[in-house]
């Protein structure tokens, strides 16, 4: 009898200095459920080149790069636009075969980063450093893959894939780092 008495003094103190404090217990760590995150914030972060994806299989430009001594390896950062006061404006920077890059892209509004979203791409900047042709053809293709990308989407949470729109069968692939 005395043990429940001290239980229930127990709790009912522990639930007012919960209360009191403001503390909200987060259920997602009991369900293991994972928080909900936007695309915005999955698309955050440092992704490598892989390829272009075509009729559901790779096409790894990758090692023609690599086979012509590129520069740098092909990378993709994306972060927010500390700037702007819609999140969904996303600055875009990295390193291609030759050259270093910087520009911004604007995410359609979504309700999932596991469908296809909308993706309006801005201006895109980069050096002016001269590569063999081979590298300067592929630099080519990766910045207007950027440039002409218009949706996007995430599989797996580390998988990146930006639909182009011409040719409309094609798409560009990288994964987080």
């Amino acid at each position: 009898m005395k043990k429940n008495i001290y239980r229930t003094v127990a709790v009912a103190l522990l639930t007012t200095f919960v209360w009191a404090c403001g503390i909200t217990l987060d259920p997602t760590p009991l369900c293991g459920c994972s928080p909900v995150l936007s695309l915005s914030d999955i698309m955050v972060g440092k992704w490598n080149f892989v390829g272009y994806v075509k009729e559901d299989s790779l096409v790894i430009e990758k090692e023609l790069v690599k086979a012509s001594t590129a520069k740098f390896p092909v990378d993709l950062e994306i972060a927010r636009n500390n700037t702007a006061q819609n999140i969904n404006d996303l600055t875009i920077n990295g390193k291609s075969a030759v050259n270093i890059y910087n520009g911004s892209m604007t995410l359609a509004t979504s309700t999932s980063w596991r469908d296809w979203t909308g993706l309006t791409s801005g201006s895109l900047g980069q050096t002016k450093m001269a590569g063999s042709p081979t590298e300067m053809a592929f630099e080519l293709k990766y910045f207007n893959s950027l440039l002409v990308s218009e949706q996007v989407k995430i599989e797996d949470g580390m998988n990146l894939l930006l639909r182009i729109k011409i040719p409309n069968d094609e798409m560009l692939f990288v994964r987080k780092r």
